[in-house]
């Protein structure tokens, strides 16, 4: 079979979307009444690891699937009885060594330009002839070349993103480190790619002869995302072009859709400007995070609601009562939202009451409730509001949230570290369902912070290992981050170069603040900023 088929196979199957639940469904029948969601999806998968399901189950779940992600996939591959897609899926989980040992067609599927950087020239010249009629032969030659930079340069904007954007941050620092011209520059900005490069770039310190290159960018490049822009304004800073930033800023504001994002971005020009314009227009933010907090915004719209008794009706611990409701409140008008909120003011339902109050606000109201306090009992108001804030981002407190990643419940763990902790805790006849439960996922909660407080003494970094990882976090501050110097922390919290745990940690730290203040044991957030650049208070990683 050709590569070219394997593609169209792939492509088909990453494509193809379009009563109380208790364990990994007994058989096919469970899923004939349930709507397509990523819950359905996440009974579908585990459905896929029983041993005793066959390929004809396996195509008839296809067709009900919502989301095809690629944990998913390689579900699907391990029962289907179609060996195209088994061996894209077994192509696909290869390491380096074992991929080399395969045929032609496997090593083009999985074979990259970050795989080459890894190997000596010898080798790379043997994998450069084996996919020499493959579209990624072209990278292979620009990795192989005695000057990989002036190969890559010498290419159009495709081949040089195909390179520059897949190898690794060391191979980047180590030979792709240099300047490039303004007309270089100028053709590369006409590609969307471009954002993803001055992403990797700017996050990266290393690379200071390249991000002088980044000054020559066009602000008006209609191809620039207002976090690219953003971040061409922090180089711009760092490169002391203190006007050149202002003008990135200028333009990152006017792209910005999110008021989080325009408050940071006002919130940058003011510490550049000193500028109190830029100061009162944060302080007229309807949003409440960080920026906000920073310049002393009073936000009169911050809301803790109360409940007592039991739903009468509604499972609050089953992911497809979920499906429903939010299903059921779509395109709704604010007083419809509101008059399905009030139906669920119970003690049980508080987190569905919030968020569905939250959305009839469009954003503006912002509640922050204490679900499910009786489970936390003995808690120091530290533990409670680091669980609080934390729950809040996750899954705005619902218990049977799942994600896309399948991570699951009001904390969102993800199985693997469920199944580790159920496991330590010696729990008997434990089953992922339970992280339904708000007492479970609360006392796994409390054993996962207490274990991530061994090394990490603030609500900032233990946020960003929730999120990221405890390995992610200790790389990110052994990089030579959060250092004192001009503009740190602040500059570091900007350029954690996850996208995701940067701007999950910047908001847990305000949920953070927020519920200390609620819980009568008001912290300062300029303080923890501030904390952030002595380690003796902050983490063990930087002491050792």
């Amino acid at each position: 079979m050709q590569f070219n088929i394997f593609f169209r196979v792939i492509l088909l199957y990453l494509f193809l979307s379009s009563t109380l639940v208790s364990g990994t469904p007994n058989n096919i029948h469970f899923f004939d009444d349930k709507p397509k969601s990523l819950v359905k999806d996440f009974y579908i998968y585990r459905y896929l690891q029983k041993s005793t399901t066959t390929s004809s189950e396996a195509w008839k779940l296809l067709e009900q699937t919502n989301h095809m992600s690629m944990k998913l996939f390689h579900a699907y591959a391990n029962k289907l009885d179609e060996p195209g897609v088994k061996k894209v899926s077994r192509c696909l989980k290869m390491k380096l060594e074992p991929l080399l040992k395969s045929d032609n067609e496997c090593l083009a599927i999985k074979f990259s330009p970050y795989y080459a950087t890894l190997m000596d020239k010898k080798k790379l010249k043997e994998v450069k002839k084996r996919l020499s009629k493959y579209e990624i032969s072209k990278s292979l030659h620009v990795i192989y070349s005695n000057n990989p930079h002036a190969t890559m340069v010498k290419g159009d904007s495709k081949l040089f993103f195909d390179i520059f954007n897949k190898v690794g941050s060391k191979y980047r620092v180590n030979f792709l480190d240099y300047e490039i011209s303004k007309e270089k520059i100028k053709e590369l900005e006409k590609n969307s790619k471009i954002n993803t490069t001055i992403k990797l770039t700017v996050t990266n310190r290393k690379l200071k002869n390249f991000n002088k290159s980044l000054i020559h960018i066009d602000r008006y490049a209609k191809t620039l995302s207002h976090e690219s822009l953003f971040f061409l304004g922090l180089n711009a800073l760092q490169l002391r072009y203190n006007s050149l930033a202002m003008a990135f800023f200028d333009e990152a504001y006017k792209r910005a859709y999110y008021r989080m994002d325009k408050d940071k971005i006002l919130f940058w020009q003011f510490l550049v400007s000193k500028d109190k314009k830029y100061e009162k227009a944060i302080k007229r933010s309807f949003d409440l995070n960080i920026y906000t907090l920073l310049v002393g915004a009073k936000n009169g719209r911050i809301i803790t609601t109360k409940a007592s008794k039991k739903h009468p009706s509604y499972d609050e611990t089953n992911p497809f009562e979920w499906v429903k409701l939010l299903r059921d409140s779509r395109n709704k008008t604010s007083q419809e939202l509101e008059k399905i909120a009030n139906t669920f003011l119970y003690d049980s339902t508080l987190p569905h009451f919030t968020y569905l109050m939250e959305r009839a606000s469009n954003y503006k109201d912002h509640y922050f409730p204490l679900p499910y306090m009786q489970y936390l009992k003995g808690a120091d108001k530290q533990r409670i509001a680091l669980i609080m804030a934390i729950a809040r981002q996750e899954s705005r407190f619902i218990p049977a949230s799942v994600s896309t990643a399948y991570a699951l419940g009001m904390m969102q763990f993800m199985p693997f570290l469920a199944k580790d902790i159920a496991k330590n805790e010696k729990m008997k006849n434990f089953d992922l369902d339970d992280m339904f439960n708000q007492k479970i996922a609360l006392d796994f909660a409390n054993i996962h912070l207490d274990w991530l407080e061994n090394s990490l003494y603030h609500p900032l970094f233990i946020a960003y290992a929730y999120n990221g990882g405890i390995g992610f976090t200790k790389r990110l501050l052994q990089s030579n981050t959060f250092r004192k110097g001009k503009y740190e922390p602040l500059l570091s919290m900007e350029l954690v170069y996850y996208s995701e745990s940067r701007k999950y940690g910047k908001k847990v730290l305000a949920n953070y603040v927020t519920y200390m203040h609620i819980l009568g044991e008001p912290i300062s957030i300029y303080e923890l900023i501030v904390d952030l650049t002595d380690p003796i208070k902050t983490d063990k990683f930087r002491t050792n």
